[in-house]
């Protein structure tokens, strides 16, 4: 498991297959080898009980992730919200 750090954008609440999830959007920068960091908005699906403890927009946040490969990219995905002491 990671921990992504970044920016809550945006959050909405939907329902996929029945299954009441909320859906956000991180915003975070990727390392290079050199050069500035690429921005990166990352969209994930979070059960509706760990996004209760989601900041306001705009604020820092911190994710649980798991990383997984998608062709040359990496993708993540959600599976809880860090406490606040992670997130600082």
């Amino acid at each position: 498991m990671l921990t992504l750090h970044g920016t809550l954008r945006q959050s909405g609440a939907v329902m996929i297959k029945e299954r009441p999830l909320v859906k956000v959007w991180i915003e975070h920068e990727t390392p290079r080898e050199n050069g500035t960091p690429d921005l990166k908005i990352e969209e994930l699906f979070l059960e509706a009980e760990p996004a209760k403890k989601l900041p306001p927009q705009g604020s820092p946040i911190a994710l649980i992730v798991r990383a997984y490969p998608s062709g040359r990219d990496v993708k993540f995905a959600a599976v809880g919200v860090a406490n606040s002491a992670v997130a600082k």
